[in-house]
């Protein structure tokens, strides 16, 4: 089983979300590395679910402009950063690590795009900009069960990101709408 388009999901908080995406083979999980973040993961929990997952690459999500980059990455074995502030893009490309900036316009895609002398992993933007890109996009909201293969049909975007969610207690997890678009993207291995 495969997906027919590029596939990050952010937000993983629990080894029910991790182990179902890495098994639905999508291409990035995302994990906040932020200490004072609502939704952080620790490097020791982090390395309790990466250790029991293969074939994903980990992405660790930055949201606050002030977080030491360097810092922040100590502690967790990561193969991108994702991080939402043009003033941290010259941070991030510095680790080595694959960067993908998460843009509020447009706009703003080409200026993070331009900044990182075209060197980004991916654009995450909405829907709602244009079908016509000139570096690589990930689609982040504006599309469902019911409109995701037009849209991905009409646009030059590499991929979408889903959002994972928290389990309703340990080991017990609601998949419904995620496993409703993964389904829907899965290529069928016997056709």
């Amino acid at each position: 089983m495969a997906l027919r388009t590029f596939v990050r999901v952010n937000g993983i908080n629990n080894l029910s979300d991790a182990r179902y995406c890495a098994g639905m083979e999508v291409n990035e999980l995302g994990f906040n590395i932020e200490a004072d973040h609502s939704n952080y993961t620790d490097a020791e929990k982090f390395k309790e679910m990466s250790d029991w997952l293969s074939g994903v690459e980990f992405v660790g999500e930055i949201t606050n402009e002030s977080t030491d980059i360097k810092q922040a990455i100590e502690g967790y074995a990561l193969d991108a950063l994702q991080i939402e502030n043009l003033s941290q893009i010259e941070s991030a490309l510095s680790t080595g690590l694959k960067v993908s900036f998460v843009a509020k316009s447009l706009d703003e895609a080409i200026e993070a795009w331009t900044l990182s002398n075209e060197s980004l992993s991916h654009i995450l933007l909405s829907t709602d900009q244009t079908s016509d890109y000139q570096f690589p996009v990930l689609l982040t909201e504006g599309f469902d069960i019911n409109n995701l293969d037009s849209i991905l049909k009409s646009s030059t975007a590499k991929g979408i990101v889903l959002e994972g969610g928290s389990e309703i207690r340990p080991g017990y997890k609601d998949f419904d709408e995620l496993a409703d678009i993964l389904e829907l993207l899965e290529i069928d291995d016997m056709a």
